[in-house]
């Protein structure tokens, strides 16, 4: 049994290897895309986790305010995201990370600096969500522009593999930021206070101040500072695949050392370009793209999770276990495994349907919460993320991949800021229902009962599994517009059988001549 435990790791391991070397001899532009995946995502996720607490401790809103707000946010970069869906297919991936980059940065300087409410709730409310809707869903058209068939499963498991990288520094970034500042914020709050200091009625405070929350941001800033130049860099191409086969062949015949898989044809990409009404005429009148939107809303609730993540936890564990909490680093432990567990989990399961996985993955993460619900501790915070993690490293990435697998070329940007929806639409809800279930469950001060808050969240979220069973025999359904996506498939299967023969071949020749 130890035997073929080791053997089946080997094999593991040796598919981990392959999907590395297949990314050898990409464009340049697909590693500007991870880089950009990891500065964009840093921001994001840095000023996620310290959001509602921000809003609530430098400016004074309350819990449901604050929810409100993160809620808006996320509800407008949903709404910008699909308008620009089609912004993004008629300008193409390179214009539009050089926009939504800039946009971003302007935006992230404002609130930095800003001590008003009304500077603070326009750029939250429309340049930080436009900049937004312009970053992760353009960067996964980019993934899929500069890979081909053979790689493209591996690339997006390393795009979310990188995108945790990012949220594993953003969290004990964080606890250095606010818990080491604690002591510095706690007296010039004390000295406000003293000073009957009050909001004015412009809805701007009297003093800024350097808390730690706003070196949070501060640091947020830096990241996208080096975004903005890296996506100036970015060119307008695609890898073609029909091409890579002959000159893979070619090369195989030249020198027989090459190594085929890294072959490949960069040509520029044109834009497909059309009228905002054209391009969703030609998406709503595809089956498979009602298919997709019913995943899209199944998977809403469970996103739900990963919005309390960011709006409900961190307050929860301020309140519950003090201040000096750790809560960085709790949320840190789900990125740790997400790059741990998402490698292992894509090259086991390649050949696995990603609607299965996204099936299965979603049950495990729906059952994460009751662990909050059985037990108000420190270590149940601990299971609740390691266990979201598990199934999280199951479905999510495979969602990437399900989308790019029915998405027609050039209209990338319309399918991608679909798939978003669950991702931000999540926030406009759980933003509320966060705010209110904190206010009335778990006070900052006063009784609690915290055990009823999330066993609310939990019955809300398994929604999405159960949900997702019932309809299993529509979403699951194939159509006539999946036949040609299967047929072309087929054909890619093939090309890479053909050169996997010939390297066979070339490596026999050269035995021979030895």
């Amino acid at each position: 049994m130890a035997a073929a435990g080791e053997l089946e790791w080997r094999r593991l391991l040796h598919k981990i290897c392959e999907g590395f070397s297949s990314l050898s001899g990409s464009p340049t532009e697909l590693y500007k895309a991870y880089l950009l995946k990891f500065l964009d995502s840093y921001s994001y996720f840095s000023f996620s986790i310290i959001f509602t607490l921000f809003l609530s401790e430098d400016f004074g809103f309350s819990d449901v305010a604050a929810g409100s707000i993160y809620g808006a946010w996320g509800a407008l970069v949903t709404v910008y995201g699909l308008v620009s869906g089609v912004m993004v297919d008629n300008m193409g991936v390179a214009m539009s990370l050089k926009v939504g980059f800039a946009l971003s940065l302007l935006s992230r300087i404002s609130i930095f600096f800003t001590n008003s409410k009304t500077v603070l709730l326009w750029n939250v409310c429309l340049f930080l969500p436009m900049g937004n809707c312009l970053g992760i869903p353009v960067l996964t058209t980019g993934i899929r522009r500069y890979t081909t068939a053979i790689n493209r499963g591996f690339a997006f498991g390393l795009f979310y593999v990188i995108m945790n990288v990012a949220a594993l520094l953003s969290g004990p970034v964080v606890d250095m930021c606010t818990i080491l500042h604690k002591d510095k914020n706690n007296a010039e709050a004390d000295s406000n206070d003293d000073a009957g200091s009050n909001v004015e009625d412009d809805g701007a405070l009297p003093e800024w101040s350097l808390t730690g929350y706003r070196i949070v941001i501060l640091t947020g800033i830096i990241a996208n500072v080096l975004a903005v130049l890296v996506a100036f860099t970015v060119r307008e191409i695609k890898l073609d695949d029909k091409q890579q086969a002959p000159i893979a062949a070619a090369d195989a015949t030249n020198d027989s050392n090459s190594n085929s898989k890294t072959t490949t044809s960069v040509s520029t990409f044109q834009p497909l370009k059309g009228s905002p009404t054209q391009i969703l005429r030609e998406t709503l009148s595809t089956p498979s793209f009602w298919r997709f939107l019913a995943v899209v809303m199944i998977t809403l609730n469970i996103r739900m999770i990963f919005r309390h993540l960011d709006a409900t936890l961190p307050k929860y564990m301020v309140r519950e276990f003090g201040p000096s909490t750790p809560k960085g680093t709790i949320y840190s432990i789900n990125p740790a495994l997400i790059i741990i567990l998402v490698p292992i989990v894509q090259a086991a399961t390649r050949d696995v349907n990603p609607l299965v996985m996204i099936h299965y993955g979603i049950y495990i993460s729906a059952a994460s919460v009751f662990c909050l619900v059985i037990s108000t501790s420190v270590t149940a915070c601990v299971l609740f993320v390691i266990v979201l993690s598990i199934g999280e490293a199951i479905w999510s990435p495979r969602l990437y991949d399900y989308t790019m697998s029915i998405s027609k070329e050039g209209r990338e940007g319309t399918y991608m800021a679909l798939s978003s929806a669950p991702l931000f639409l999540a926030k406009l809800p759980v933003g509320f229902m966060s705010g209110y279930l904190l206010q009335k469950y778990c006070p900052e001060e006063g009784e609690r009962n915290s055990k009823a808050m999330w066993l609310i969240i939990a019955l809300s979220t398994v929604l999405s599994p159960i949900l997702m069973t019932v309809f299993w025999g529509y979403v699951s359904k194939k159509g006539e517009d999946d036949d040609d996506f299967e047929l072309k498939e087929l054909d890619e299967e093939m090309e890479r059988l053909l050169i996997q023969d010939e390297e066979d071949a070339s490596s026999v020749i050269e035995e021979d001549s030895d």
